[in-house]
């Protein structure tokens, strides 16, 4: 009988509890592990592209400052930075840059005294301002970015 009651008891609190983890679109991450993240995001960027390259949730850098979290992207037509707005199911654009626009790829490592290194991959515009990325990735992103054109 005790063996039954809590083998009952347990089974209520880890469904209640599964219950009442947040879902994915209310995270920071917004659905990007799931499938609704393509077709979400293809509809942000209105690009022309009908697939996403590449995505992985990261920090962005300027001037190796860090400026902001988000899902960094790759579709045929463009490399975006976007947070998830939890409030109104959408992501928001922070970053945008069209295939044409990019005059280099590169790497660069971000050092910091009180935590780990960031090893960045560098996207120069014409302009010659630099955006950096700290992607797991970066190989995989820096291929995808010049078979769209870049570099």
């Amino acid at each position: 009988m005790k063996v039954a009651k809590f083998g009952f008891i347990t089974l209520v609190v880890s469904t209640l509890s599964a219950c009442s983890s947040p879902g994915p679109m209310q995270t920071m991450q917004g659905p990007l592990n799931t499938p609704v993240f393509e077709p979400v995001a293809i509809h942000t960027v209105k690009d022309g592209s009908s697939s996403v390259l590449f995505k992985e949730w990261t920090t962005m850098y300027e001037n190796q400052e860090l400026k902001l979290w988000g899902v960094f992207f790759i579709t045929q037509n463009g490399a975006y930075m976007a947070n998830w707005d939890s409030r109104s199911y959408e992501y928001n654009l922070r970053y945008r840059i069209d295939p044409s626009d990019i005059s280099s790829i590169s790497e660069e490592t971000v050092e910091r005294s009180m935590w780990i290194d960031s090893d960045l991959l560098v996207i120069t515009d014409h302009n010659g301002h630099e955006v950096g990325f700290a992607l797991n990735g970066k190989n995989a992103a820096r291929s995808f970015l010049q078979n769209i054109g870049g570099e």
